[in-house]
């Protein structure tokens, strides 16, 4: 009997001997595998997937209320332009300036006439970014990192399908994620829980505030098919048309739509929207893993008007250089370069840097390089200034492993505390005094 499992047997591949190749086949028995559906393993009982969809909201006005209980059922709005009556825009209001008709990315002047007794408050980004990340490292405790997507500054998706096998498992958790929200930070959430991203978001809009909508499989079309098919993230008012031209209105109209017509008339986002209206998104969570930490942080300022006024140039320096040491605490980063730029109202800048004695995220230090490189701008007669930036480069880790200069005694500053109080209250809720070198600069400037 002939060894078939051996490596010896040659096949030929072609007649002409001498171009013949020879190609070596083993010979393996052939088994025959049952199938896997043959196996009572229960796989699939729990092939849905459970993605929830939270979304904070009117998470800027609900956060400035909760800090001044003052501002309850008032209407009141989020504005980008700090110290302004009536330039820059509207970021987001509550849902008392909404009834009256207040929208978001309206002028403020516009929505000042709208709504004379609007209350409008200066944006405060570094608070709601530390809201916002304590929540995140909450939700972390939950599910792992790379099941998680921020997809804006107040909404996130997160796949529940690694922790939970069925829909109740999904439920709970939701919203034992909800409340814990609502313990640690004091506000609301709305979130709607479904077998993809797509249902998962527009689940979310169905209760607000404070809501929440599951959509499955067997309820999707008694929930959602008698909706306006532009309630579907990525239809906006003018696809919304033309639909409307091929008898599509509703999310029922659009799932039974003649798949060639809206290829033809559509290209490949016709299908796309075809696959989102039948619940047939495949999407998967988005996660952008980050190797290493940042190469430099930096942040600029533009003022409402220009100045020429110098005290008012040194304190546009100051805030952006506490700024910046603040992302550096917060991030557990040291650097080791400092740049200064300024541009003027004609749009002309001086930049200036200079290396650091040593890695720091000490504010007094940074402060005093920045106001030496203020110090050596050439300033134009007669030139205003509109926006004054810094930048930190030449990063590392932070090890708090004390002051990296042994020839200068730590410092006793709390910059963690304070830090702490800032997010909570606002920038100037406290602040660092400048000591002696400063006021020198400040004088001779």
């Amino acid at each position: 009997m002939s060894d078939f499992s051996s490596s010896n047997y040659f096949i030929p591949r072609e007649n002409d001997l001498v171009h013949q190749v020879y190609k070596r086949v083993r010979m393996m028995p052939l088994y025959s595998f049952p199938c896997l559906k043959y196996f009572n393993l229960g796989i699939t009982e729990f092939t849905d997937r459970f993605f929830i969809h939270f979304d904070l909201d009117c998470f800027y006005c609900q956060v400035e209320t909760r800090d001044n209980p003052k501002y309850r059922g008032k209407p009141v709005g989020v504005i980008s332009v700090s110290n302004s009556k009536y330039k820059g825009i509207v970021m987001t209001t509550n849902y008392e300036a909404r009834d009256r008709g207040v929208d978001t990315a309206m002028s403020v002047l516009e929505a000042r006439k709208i709504c004379p007794e609007i209350i409008l408050i200066n944006c405060y980004g570094q608070k709601y970014e530390a809201i916002l990340r304590r929540i995140k490292e909450m939700i972390y405790r939950y599910v792992p990192e790379e099941c998680m997507e921020q997809y804006s500054i107040d909404e996130c998706f997160v796949d529940l399908t690694p922790v939970c096998r069925t829909w109740r498992d999904a439920l709970d958790l939701s919203m034992e994620i909800k409340r814990e929200i609502k313990r640690m930070e004091n506000l609301t959430t709305s979130l709607g829980i479904s077998y993809n991203k797509t249902y998962a978001k527009m689940a979310t809009k169905l209760q607000k505030p404070n809501g929440m909508t599951m959509i499955t499989h067997e309820n999707k079309e008694k929930i959602l098919y008698d909706l306006p098919c532009d309630k579907i993230w990525g239809i906006g008012s003018r696809i919304y048309k033309r639909l409307n031209k091929y008898g599509i209105y509703t999310i029922r109209d659009l799932a039974n739509s003649c798949e060639f017509t809206m290829r033809k008339e559509f290209g490949i986002n016709g299908i796309v929207y075809r696959k989102m209206a039948r619940g047939e998104d495949t999407t998967e969570i988005f996660f952008k893993e980050m190797r290493g930490h940042e190469k430099m942080l930096m942040t600029a300022h533009s003022r409402d008007n220009a100045t020429g006024h110098i005290p008012e140039i040194i304190a546009e320096v100051r805030r952006s250089v506490e700024y910046l040491c603040r992302k550096l605490r917060d991030k557990q980063l040291l650097g080791r370069g400092l740049i200064l730029f300024v541009r003027y109202e004609n749009l002309s800048y001086n930049v200036e840097q200079s290396r650091l004695p040593y890695y720091t995220n000490d504010e007094q230090l940074l402060t005093r390089y920045a106001l030496s490189l203020y110090k050596r701008i050439p300033f134009g007669e007669g030139l205003k200034v509109r926006q004054v930036g810094s930048c930190v480069y030449d990063l590392q880790r932070d090890y708090e492993r004390g002051n990296f200069n042994m020839f200068e005694p730590a410092s006793k500053i709390p910059y963690r505390a304070i830090d702490r109080l800032k997010e909570r209250f606002g920038n100037e809720i406290i602040r660092i005094g400048l000591n002696k070198f400063e006021e020198h600069i400040e004088k001779d400037v």
